[in-house]
């Protein structure tokens, strides 16, 4: 689990340092997260309160404070798996799967609300940790919550020109990366099965976490064969 040390700019300095050498040049630097953050809240204005739209690891592993959740939906936004990780819970030899939202149909996860003196702080822990890599866009979306309030968050929604965008991979490639795949943060699937479960725990059905569950249950019972594939996505064989 994330702690909230764990995402201090000398921390994640270290980890972009460490991927740089093992040539991912693509995470960002520490003034290249600056820049992004002070684009983003260009719209936001100062001493107002901001939401923040969750539908991953943050949603079960937040390590930010703020004044209140509510489940929510987000239209025209889906949850996918849909970009390679060679670091935190896979390696380049088989890099794991992580979540953003992909354009198209509805997602529904938790919003979180930080209050004005809590915006800078709080933001800062979530910049250093979903723009790490460059993956993501941040993005403002409609969002509804389940009490019927109405507002505006703040989500990250992938990038399709990153490198490590590999939207629409199929299932049951996707399953075996999931099943499979581990890093110094842990294991792939780990990180499914506490989306998945917290996603029950708040009454959100979405059968798309729901079959991966399946999927890399059976994988990890031997009941499926996949294709074998490394980083860069391509298959190099069957198992």
């Amino acid at each position: 689990m994330l702690k909230r040390e764990d995402l201090s700019s000398e921390n994640v300095d270290q980890i972009v340092a460490d991927a740089h050498k093992a040539g991912y040049h693509f995470f960002l630097s520490s003034a290249e997260r600056a820049a992004s953050f002070k684009t983003a809240m260009a719209r936001h204005q100062p001493g107002e309160e901001l939401w923040v739209f969750a539908y991953g690891s943050l949603m079960w592993n937040p390590a930010i404070e703020f004044a209140e959740q509510q489940p929510c939906r987000v239209d025209g936004w889906r949850r996918s798996f849909c970009f390679w990780m060679p670091m935190g819970r896979g390696t380049p030899e088989l890099p794991g799967l992580m979540l953003a939202l992909e354009q198209g149909g509805a997602c529904e996860g938790i919003a979180y609300r930080l209050e004005p003196h809590q915006v800078e702080s709080e933001l800062g822990l979530v910049w250093n940790r979903e723009m790490l890599a460059g993956i993501y866009q941040p993005s403002w979306v409609a969002t509804t919550l389940r009490d019927g309030r109405t507002v505006t968050a703040l989500t990250f929604v992938v990038d399709t020109a990153h490198c490590q965008y590999c939207g629409d991979l199929p299932i049951e490639r996707a399953a075996h990366h999931i099943a499979f795949a581990e890093g110094r943060r842990g294991a792939c699937r780990d990180y499914l099965a506490n989306t998945a479960a917290h996603a029950r725990a708040l009454h959100i059905h979405d059968p798309y976490l729901e079959e991966l569950v399946e999927r890399v249950a059976g994988l990890r019972d031997g009941a499926y064969v996949v294709p074998t594939v490394q980083a860069d996505g391509e298959a190099v064989g069957e198992a």
